[in-house]
Formats: structure tokens, C-alpha cells, sequence
């Protein structure tokens, strides 16, 4: 009953937090966006690998419901803001040439897709 009322309250802390997330990553660049969701994500508690992990399967559910495709960009900056240690963590932005819908990917710390290389990658 406990990890139920916690992955309840994650999907509530996931919806507060998605308008202002999608607002500003269309607006402007991720410097000053993850900057701010880290230093509200530090100011959550740091979770252990399988409350992460709920809350990655809680950020994930909501990205898949949203209009439009899913993003690991809105993803990774969700998990940022809403945990410790995701906020202390490198944010990576891989792209591929020639570019276009679809051509990179982002990812926290070690969590890079096996075997796929980019063509340039930005850590933050």
C-alpha cells in the first residue's frame, strides 16, 4: 500500500511540474532550465534505485500519454527536478547528422543507448 501512495504522489509532482517544463524547453536553451530543475530536483529527497526507478516508469507513463510523440528531452528534465540524485547527475544530449525530427537523443548520466553514436554531444 506504501509504494502505491508514493507512485501517486510521484504522478501529482510529475503533473505540477510538466507545464513549466514544457513551456520553457520550447522558449529557451537547457542552461538556464536545467539549472533551475536542478536546484529545485536537490532540494528532493535522493531516492534508492527502485523509488528511481518508479519515478522513471511514472515520468514515462505521462510522457507516452501527452499529444505528440515522447521525448527524452521532457523526460530527463522531469527526473532532474524531482530527484536528488538526478540533479547531480551529467545531462547529455547526443545529435546525428544530417539532423531533423528524431535524429538524437538525451540521457542522464551513464544511461546512453548501447551500440548508437552521435555525431557531436553536448554534457551539461
Amino acid at each position: 500500500m506504501f509504494r502505491s501512495a508514493l507512485l501517486v504522489a510521484d504522478a501529482l509532482r510529475v503533473v505540477f511540474l510538466l507545464p513549466r517544463v514544457e513551456l520553457r524547453r520550447f522558449r529557451e536553451g537547457p542552461g538556464p532550465l536545467v539549472d533551475e530543475l536542478r536546484a529545485r530536483g536537490r532540494q528532493s529527497r535522493c531516492r534508492s534505485e527502485t523509488e528511481r526507478a518508479d519515478l522513471q516508469r511514472v515520468i514515462g507513463l505521462v510522457d507516452r500519454i501527452l499529444p505528440g510523440k515522447p521525448s527524452c528531452y521532457r523526460r530527463a528534465l522531469l527526473e532532474i527536478g524531482l530527484d536528488a540524485g538526478a540533479a547531480e547527475e551529467t545531462l547529455h544530449m547526443g545529435i546525428r547528422v544530417p539532423g531533423g525530427p528524431r535524429s538524437g537523443h538525451v540521457w542522464l548520466g551513464d544511461r546512453a543507448t548501447p551500440g548508437i553514436a552521435y555525431d557531436a554531444q553536448f554534457d551539461i
